[in-house]
This record gives C-alpha cells, sequence and structure tokens, in this order.
C-alpha cells in the first residue's frame, strides 16, 4: 500500500465570494508553478460551495499531474484534495471562528524518498522548496507545511487550537507573525529566513538542506 507525503495549505474564508477567491488563487498558483494540466484546472473550478454539513469535507482529485518549480527536475503530485474545517477558531480576535479551507498536494513517498526511506532524494529537496515558496507568498495566513502522513494536520492544529506541537513538518515556510508559536526550536531542525518568512526543515531527512 502507498504512502504520502503532502504539501498543506491553509487559510479562512468568510462566505462564498471568499471561498471561490481561494479557489481560484490555488489553481493560478498551481499555473505559475508550471502545471498545466486541464483536468485539475477545471476540478478546482468545479468544487461548489457546501451548502450543507455532509458537504463539508471537500473533494479529492485523484489523478496524477506534474508541476515544473524553477531550476528543479518536474515533480509529479500523486493527487490534491481540498478539505472544510468550518468549526475550527481561528487565531485572531474575532469572537467568532472562522471556517478553513485546507488544500493538500499529495506525492508518493516511493518518488521522494532514497531507498533507506529514511532521507528524501537530493534532487527533489530544491523543488519542494520552490513550490512551498510560492505557495507561501501566495497563502501568507499561515504558512506552508511538507508533511508525512501521520503528521497531517498536527502543525495547523496546533497554532489554531493552540494545543499540541507545531514542529510536526520534515520541512515548512511560516510567516514572521507566528514566530511565537515556534521559539522553542527542537533540536535537529535547522532554519533559514526568506522573503516569505522563516523556513525550517529536520535536517536529518534533507541532504543537502533543501534551500543550499
Amino acid at each position: 500500500m502507498a504512502t504520502y507525503a503532502q504539501i498543506q495549505t491553509y487559510a479562512t474564508y468568510e462566505d462564498q465570494e471568499d471561498f471561490a477567491e481561494l479557489l481560484t488563487r490555488y489553481q493560478d498558483t498551481l499555473k505559475e508553478l508550471g502545471c498545466d494540466d486541464q483536468g485539475v484546472l477545471a476540478w478546482l473550478d468545479e468544487i461548489t460551495w457546501p451548502e450543507s454539513e455532509e458537504e463539508s469535507f471537500g473533494d479529492i482529485y485523484p489523478a496524477t499531474f506534474t508541476l515544473l518549480p524553477a531550476h528543479s527536475e518536474p515533480i509529479t503530485c500523486s493527487g490534491i484534495d481540498v478539505s472544510l474545517y468550518p468549526n475550527i477558531g481561528a487565531p485572531t480576535l474575532d469572537e467568532e471562528p472562522q471556517p478553513w479551507i485546507g488544500i493538500n498536494l499529495q506525492f508518493e513517498d516511493e518518488a521522494l524518498l532514497t531507498e533507506t526511506g529514511a532521507t528524501y532524494k537530493p534532487e527533489i529537496g530544491a523543488g519542494i522548496w520552490h513550490i512551498l515558496r510560492v505557495l507561501a507568498k501566495n497563502f501568507p495566513e499561515l504558512g506552508v507545511y511538507f508533511t508525512e502522513e501521520w503528521q497531517e494536520n498536527r502543525s495547523w492544529r496546533s497554532i489554531v487550537e493552540e494545543a499540541g506541537d507545531p514542529w510536526a513538518f520534515d520541512l515548512a515556510i511560516f510567516p514572521r507573525k507566528l514566530a511565537t508559536y515556534f521559539e522553542a526550536i527542537p533540536a535537529g531542525y535547522e532554519g533559514t529566513v526568506t522573503d516569505e518568512g522563516f523556513g525550517f526543515a529536520q535536517s536529518n531527512r534533507w541532504s543537502p538542506l533543501p534551500w543550499k
């Protein structure tokens, strides 16, 4: 059974217009990253505003498509999913919690990992890093996280629910406004500064580090 890694992106929305704008912005981001697959681009156009609780969990695009990040080899995505979280609070002063949307790019671990499974292939680091930077630029609200399955949503939930460990990722970029959540840097993480915020990686998973 295949296992997956994902690049996780999050944003809040208030109404149907916001929801549609977020999906259009993600579609434009995929184009910026070299995606010309009309199937996945059209699928993002077709996702509709949820009209009931039964429709509040989003949708999945189960086919592969290719991204062409700058200065990197093409990277195959094994799919993409959109998830809605209508009852999770946001780190703001608002009394009413805002609903969140999470959009995940999926990747088969087999295509990313070395034969030992302990580290990522050296040639994919720069491409994953470029994808994170573009997404962090276009979705600056909460940062972008490259995670394995067991880490899924943990960083996001630790911030919006203020409980748990935000360091559940192999690679991430988070905005400067969230620096207080990441003040206690665990052993084994190395960081860098980008225009989009602060980047960190589990150093034992990458050789070289993605930004190098």
